[in-house]
């Protein structure tokens, strides 16, 4: 499954739940250079389950809101619609563009075997 389609899977799946323990943040790194700032800490959902690790994003303190589910968890659900929304912008204008030329190729082909 693509970026786009794990991305979206991933704002199906998560839920908002609450900080429990807070083991610090790195910065290392920048998001061009493939690394990402994060947070290391635990949370509890709504019913009482609880999970901990990697919380993508910017800083993150106890009693704070995150966005996780199975194996993701971000500081917040609008850097997940940012990247869902910029990848599927992308996507389109990459369709468009081939749509245009396709549209460009056919009607300049004519004129191509006039000149011939």
């Amino acid at each position: 499954m693509g970026v786009l389609g794990s991305d979206v899977r991933e704002l199906s799946t998560g839920e908002d739940v609450t900080v429990t323990e807070f083991s610090g943040c790195t910065s290392e790194g920048s998001a061009a250079g493939g690394q990402t700032p994060y947070c290391a800490g635990k949370w509890r959902f709504d019913d009482g389950r609880t999970g901990g690790g990697r919380i993508e994003g910017g800083e993150t303190t106890v009693g704070d809101k995150v966005f996780v589910g199975d194996g993701f968890a971000y500081s917040a659900r609008s850097s997940l619609i940012w990247s869902v929304s910029l990848t599927g912008l992308l996507g389109l204008f990459l369709l468009g563009m081939v749509i245009v030329g396709a549209v460009l190729y056919r009607l300049d082909k004519p004129r191509q075997r006039r000149e011939e």
